[in-house]
């Protein structure tokens, strides 16, 4: 049997020799964004491409995921490696789609095209009795939160179970045999490891009644109680002004029909940010205080439907330790920044750190995230280096009888159960209307 390292040299070398067959997926997925929960071509080429590697893949797991597993035949931990698969609509982006607005503005056609990269040095350069254990390469979608009633339409409908990809995968089952679990995400930085918040997304309707707007004494006027609203979040960011992790962000959505005519019904989406689920709590609690009371204070109501979107992310401390070794080799002399940072935005990875260990790691050779000016400028590193680093951490979790894997994966015992993240995250989602200001 060959050594680690001579397994490792092998896996960095096949998927060097695929390196023009990656950039070329990468392009092809380019070229064709879609949004959460329609990646219907992207998880169709991509299970296309693992189907040809000689792997079984599940399709439709949360409507358009996959998972396609590589069993090594001896008993060992099971190791996720995810690809996300979806676009954010930016339609002044000048690679947006024209028809829809699409573009894969935060690299997920980079992160898609890695896994498939993994997929392919482990499969051409790996034989079963070096390694123990399985590893899952699974295609997440709808990691952004976008297109909320989009989304709220097919949650309604039972067709997703959750708002965001990777937690609908996790009360799906999908999860449920997976140790430890995989992903780097491309950007502006340098190679890193941080934790992230996690987010509560929601929908608000201010109703009032509507008249001629040259006579407004006899409505009420719902965008003024959204003004007053909107004032009141303003003001609320002063007591976390010591806090630089929480987060109240928006948009109006439907500010009205016509300008003579006073609005009847004003819809915003919100999202809250915070670092730990007490403080999303409170948050929470407070923020929809100041809605309601804002609507009461003029007259109006409000319905207010909390979704619970992505959880804390904490990335472990053992995987971002084996991720900075791992960079060191693919790529010798560059700096590893390990926690040196933290991420005010939100990944549903988040959900998966709260039951098994994880690393999301940061990669670079992308430009900014979710702006005009986003794009893969350095593929090099964005998806070879990217797919041979997370080879590396492969071959060391499981070669021999995966006694690294094991070890990590024994921190699942101090995450939590299933069933209590499960009602630590429902806990959050609810409906509250004007009605309840009494509880409030």
């Amino acid at each position: 049997m060959r050594s680690k390292e001579g397994v490792k040299q092998a896996v960095l070398q096949e998927i060097s020799a695929r390196q023009e067959q990656l950039l070329a997926v990468a392009e092809k997925l380019w070229q064709q964004p879609e949004t959460g929960y329609r990646e219907v071509r992207s998880a169709a080429y991509a299970a296309e491409i693992l189907q040809t590697l000689g792997l079984e893949v599940r399709t439709g797991l949360a409507l358009t995921g996959f998972r396609a597993d590589w069993d090594s035949g001896r008993p060992g931990p099971t190791v996720a490696v995810l690809g996300e698969m979806d676009a954010l609509l930016l339609p002044s982006h000048p690679a947006a789609d024209p028809q829809t607005g699409a573009v894969h503005a935060c690299g997920h056609h980079a992160h898609l095209t890695t896994m498939l990269g993994v997929a392919m040095g482990l499969l051409g350069a790996v034989k079963g009795e070096e390694l123990s254990g399985r590893v899952a390469f699974v295609g997440t979608p709808a990691e952004e939160g976008i297109e909320l009633d989009y989304r709220l339409g097919l949650l309604r409908s039972g067709k997703i179970q959750a708002i965001m990809g990777k937690a609908a995968l996790i009360r799906e089952g999908v999860f449920s045999d997976i140790d430890i679990a995989l992903m780097n995400h491309v950007g502006e930085y340098p190679f890193c490891v941080a934790d992230f918040n996690g987010t509560i997304k929601k929908k608000i309707i201010f109703r009032g009644r509507s008249c001629h707007a040259s006579t407004p004494h006899k409505g009420i006027n719902a965008l003024n109680a959204v003004n007053l609203a909107l004032h009141a979040v303003a003001l609320l960011r002063e007591s976390y002004g010591n806090d630089d992790r929480i987060r109240m962000h928006g948009i109006i959505s439907h500010g009205g029909d016509a300008v003579n005519i006073v609005p009847d019904h004003v819809t915003l989406e919100y999202q809250l940010r915070a670092d730990t689920l007490p403080k999303l709590r409170s948050l929470n609690a407070r923020f929809d205080r100041a809605m309601v009371h804002c609507a009461l204070a003029l007259d109006a109501q409000v319905e207010i439907t909390s979704l619970p979107t992505a959880m804390p992310l904490r990335n472990d401390d053992e995987l971002a330790r084996m991720f900075a070794a791992a960079v060191a080799e693919v790529v010798p002399g560059t700096e590893v920044q390990v926690k040196q940072s933290f991420n005010p935005g939100c990944t549903d990875m988040g959900d998966l750190s709260q039951i098994m260990p994880v690393l999301h790691g940061g990669v670079p050779g992308a430009g900014a995230w979710h702006s005009i000016d986003f794009a893969i400028h350095d593929p090099g590193l964005a998806i070879i280096a990217n797919a041979q680093v997370l080879a590396l951490m492969l071959v060391e979790l499981l070669y021999g009888d995966a006694s690294c894997g094991r070890a990590v994966a024994a921190g699942k015992s101090s995450c939590l159960p299933l069933a209590d993240y499960l009602a630590q995250v429902d806990s959050l989602g609810e409906v509250v209307h004007s009605e309840d200001c009494k509880r409030l």
